[in-house]
């Protein structure tokens, strides 16, 4: 319709422009007509003019007809122009649509297929769920079952323990009631390695290795045999694994004594109580505290709860002196407050000081402080032989009490450890005045404790245990009442080979001695004790 409608307006158009030069020609001829007026009549010429004047308003009302049919052609050619380039973005659009209807196609067929293999999986975890269910009703039975027999293992863990403990007692006994652990220490900047070479050396035959130890002295090879031997490698956490089955038997209700013995500077107060401020240099005395609530801690479980106690004392030119006390006057024995620390026993063996102070202890933040109070109160000294050199005997105590609320059983254990005053010879150790009165009372008590020793060995019917305030202590630990261990330190330095050699001859009749099978400290509660313990 708008190419017909385009056609006609273009013959129209050219119709106007035919009958342009018509109309302009007729005008002219007008013109020319009325010149020659005179020519023609008056009536014939306005008879033309009449003509032409109607054929003129006839061509001009024509031209303004096809002038109106331009505009209207015009106006109907604008809108059709706007109509094309509407419909020329409708079919762009449409092209547009028809492809965004082509992707989004392919995206149906894309979610299509990613639904149907999502519903696979679907089907799968339904599979699996059923599957993780039915293994879950399977544990869980498996757990039940499980509970149960923890329940069982649990009552046998009990009785597992009674005859550990028993097991644990008889391997100790097998091992000798006094056995005597030997630990050379390493060599320093200030030791004399000697002409001959070294001083200690140590058997590697499969009998001997780690039990043997060979002292050479004047060019005599003096040999020696003991329960182990720790050479100078050997670290604190080796040495406390050697004797920290003894420790446990303080719990299970005996009474146990671990002792250092050697001349000062040997290592006796290191391997005792080890190094401050480095946890991989602590001695005997912290790692056998911190097993001791360790073992405390897991044996609630089992209904175990104990109590204990810890005592501290120095034995200082034949006086004991209160490590714990708070006061200086009371420190000494015959102080000005009267208090004179005598050691009693009693009938079941056990050992008391008189007016000595006894602090309950929860802890080994607590028994560390204490045992850093004592060190301060410590009688040390300096000699040619050690710059740092303690002048007395170091007795730590801690008493055990453990109660079991399941089997109404109760344990009364003890732990002494000790160490000891180093030995010296007169004319090595260079005291003078006090130095020389304390290097006398220690080498005294040193030689009471070897007289003890030798009258054991013999099976002598007196033993001096009273010749001195030391081997009297140590009464319950010597006489068959304890668990005892010694530790013989030694230097390997060349000067004190013959200190050394001393030492190692004590030790070895230490390690000779029988002193019998120590009891164990336990019973059942009675009535009156359970009420009173709750």
């Amino acid at each position: 319709m708008m190419m017909a409608v385009l056609k006609v307006w273009v013959y129209l158009y050219l119709t106007f422009e035919d009958k342009k030069p018509s109309i302009t020609g007729i005008d002219i001829c007008i013109e020319k007509q009325s010149v020659t007026i005179n020519v023609a009549s008056v009536d014939e010429v306005a008879k033309q003019k009449d003509t032409l004047v109607n054929e003129v308003a006839s061509l001009r009302a024509e031209l303004q007809q096809v002038s109106e049919d331009r505009d209207s052609l015009l106006l109907q050619v604008q809108t059709l122009t706007a109509e094309v380039v509407n419909c020329e973005e409708l079919v762009e659009k449409s092209n547009e649509l028809k492809e965004k209807c082509f992707s989004q196609s392919n995206q149906l067929m894309t979610l299509q297929d990613e639904l149907e293999a999502t519903q696979n999986k679907l089907r799968v975890s339904d599979l699996s769920v059923f599957e993780t269910k039915t293994e879950f009703e399977a544990q869980k039975k498996l757990i039940s079952e499980l509970q149960n027999r923890l329940e069982d293992a649990e009552l046998k863990i009990v009785e597992g323990e009674k005859f550990r403990k028993k097991l644990h007692n008889t391997i100790l006994e097998l091992k000798g009631n006094i056995r005597v652990f030997c630990r050379v220490r390493p060599l320093i900047p200030e030791d004399s390695p000697g002409a001959d070479g070294k001083v200690v050396s140590y058997p590697t035959t499969t009998e001997a290795l780690g039990r043997a130890i060979e002292l050479t002295q004047n060019g005599q090879k003096y040999s020696f045999t003991f329960d182990k031997v720790f050479m100078p490698d050997a670290s604190q956490e080796d040495v406390f694994v050697e004797i920290s089955q003894l420790v446990q038997s303080a719990l299970d209700g005996y009474k146990v004594c671990i002792f250092a013995y050697g001349q000062t500077g040997s290592g006796k107060t290191y391997t005792m109580m080890g190094k401050s401020g480095n946890p991989e240099q602590k001695g005997l005395i912290p790692r056998s505290l911190e097993q001791i609530f360790q073992t405390r801690q897991s044996l609630q479980s089992q209904g175990w709860k104990y109590e204990m106690q810890v005592s501290m004392l120095e034995i200082y030119n034949e006086t004991i002196r209160d490590l714990l006390s708070t006061k200086d006057s009371s420190r000494t024995e015959y102080g000005s407050n009267g208090k004179q620390y005598a050691i009693k026993h009693d009938a079941n063996g056990n050992t008391l000081v008189s007016d000595l102070t006894v602090v309950d202890v929860c802890s080994t933040r607590e028994v560390s402080f204490l045992l850093d109070q004592a060190s301060h109160s410590r009688s040390v000294g300096k000699t040619q032989m050690n710059e740092q050199s303690s002048r007395s005997h170091f007795v730590f105590t801690l008493r055990i009490s453990g109660v079991n609320e399941n089997t109404e059983q109760q344990v009364q254990g003890v732990l002494n450890l000790i160490d000891l005053a180093g030995s010296e010879r007169l004319s090595k150790s260079g005291s003078t005045g006090d130095r020389l009165r304390e290097t006398q009372a220690i080498n005294k008590s040193l030689s009471s404790l070897s007289n003890v020793i030798f009258a054991l060995a013999k099976k002598e019917d007196h033993v001096p245990f009273r010749h001195s305030k030391l081997t009297y202590l140590l009464q319950p630990c010597l006489g068959g009442d304890s668990k005892t261990l010694m530790f013989v330190n030694i230097s390997p330095d060349h000067s004190s080979s013959g200190e050394s050699l001393c030492s190692l001859r004590f030790a070895s009749r230490v390690n000779a001695c029988e002193i019998g099978i120590p009891r164990r400290q336990a019973n059942l509660r009675s009535f009156e004790s359970r009420l009173s313990l709750g």
